[in-house]
């Protein structure tokens, strides 16, 4: 009995953990074509005269846009990172707040920075750590 229930849930879980993979695919297809008449329209939009500054933050958006994708297909913390510090420093470019705004904006990318660099390991560094590993265990 115990074992059915068990075999239940985890084709239950299997099958969410597909739908859900499914919506992440939806939801990026639907960010690439948003990005895609994003970018289609610049030439158009840049024609009509709009400042620099509105074009390069028709272009972060395009950027930020992209990078939302990727976190979605990578799945590490790695990516959330980049997304989360790519957003804050668009934000720092495009938005003219004020000193004390400003200030907050470049202590948030510092604190992303740090947190990027001493709190985690990336899967490229998890990769080096373990073939030094292998390579220290085949000495012995």
């Amino acid at each position: 009995m115990h074992t059915k229930m068990y075999d239940l849930l985890h084709r239950l879980q299997t099958g969410f953990f597909r739908v859900a993979l499914w919506f992440e695919l939806l939801i990026s297809a639907i960010i690439i074509v948003g990005i895609g008449v994003h970018l289609f329209r610049l030439p158009q939009v840049y024609a009509e005269g709009i400042s620099f500054n509105k074009f390069l933050q028709y272009l972060l958006d395009a950027l930020v846009g992209l990078e939302v994708i990727m976190m979605l297909c990578r799945h590490d913390l790695d990516s959330i990172i980049e997304v989360m510090i790519f957003a804050v420093t668009k934000a720092l470019i495009i938005n003219h707040e004020s000193e004390v705004g400003i200030l907050f904006g470049i202590v948030g990318v510092a604190i992303l920075f740090a947190i990027r660099k001493f709190l985690f390991l990336s899967a490229s560094d998890i990769a080096e750590r373990r073939k030094h590993a292998d390579y220290i265990q085949r000495e012995k």
